[in-house]
């Protein structure tokens, strides 16, 4: 059984391209506390001095005005870095949200990177190799476990945060029916029963992205380009 703390952590962003300046817009840190009770110990909706695509907004609900009077990633950059720290960090598709969370350390004039101060894990290459033949984004990852998906109307990095910790627990224990069914996801704790220790990584892992994961990359800038037209 693992003595580090463990941590899942969750973003979302005005769009898909770090390197074409897409940025953070919110942020979430969830802790699984003696592998037993959720805690929040961060989440802010940041400006992200930018506009967001609007197919990105039609995923998360977030606007460019919405987030105006929102603090910067560099003034929570320090919490974050403190929230993280010396932990096993768990993020589906960790690669996504490492980049645009280095980027964001960058802008803040950090000399830091998001794999120098915890140890990352990557739910989603944990998940491919488990069930090869299925999918394993969040949604059906919680619909094979029995996550309560009610509160997802649309993607939050909080609301995400949370399923990934109750699908992660399960998944990594083997056992179906850790959480209460009746469990509203909120940020409060929640207990669980564990019967088998949390397995974790050491190294970061890169997940390419499959064929069908292309497909609708693919969709989704067509969308994109066909709207800005």
């Amino acid at each position: 059984m693992t003595s580090r703390r463990l941590v899942v952590v969750d973003t979302e962003t005005t769009g898909l391209y770090v390197e074409n300046g897409d940025r953070v817009i919110e942020i979430a840190c969830v802790e699984i506390q003696d592998l037993a009770t959720l805690k929040t110990l961060l989440h802010e909706y940041l400006n992200p001095e930018r506009e967001i695509d609007q197919e990105a907004v039609r995923i998360h609900g977030q606007t460019w005005a919405d987030l105006k009077d929102k603090p910067k990633f560099v003034e929570i950059a320090q919490k974050f870095l403190d929230e993280v720290k010396e932990a096993d960090v768990v993020m589906h598709q960790a690669e996504f949200d490492r980049k645009f969370i280095d980027s964001e350390l960058e802008r803040a004039g950090l000399d830091v990177r998001l794999q120098d101060v915890c140890n990352i894990v990557d739910s989603l290459a944990i998940a491919r190799e488990k069930y090869r033949d299925a999918h394993n984004d969040l949604n059906s990852l919680c619909k094979r476990f029995k996550v309560d998906l009610s509160n997802r109307e649309l993607h939050g990095a909080l609301v995400d945060a949370e399923l990934l910790a109750r699908v992660y627990i399960r998944m990594m224990s083997g056992e179906q029916e850790l959480f209460d069914s009746a469990d509203d996801g909120t940020s409060k704790s929640s207990p669980v029963r564990l019967g088998a220790s949390i397995a974790t990584q050491r190294q970061p892992v890169v997940v390419p992205a499959t064929a069908e994961e292309l497909a609708i990359h693919d969709a989704y800038m067509q969308r994109i380009s066909e709207s800005s037209a």
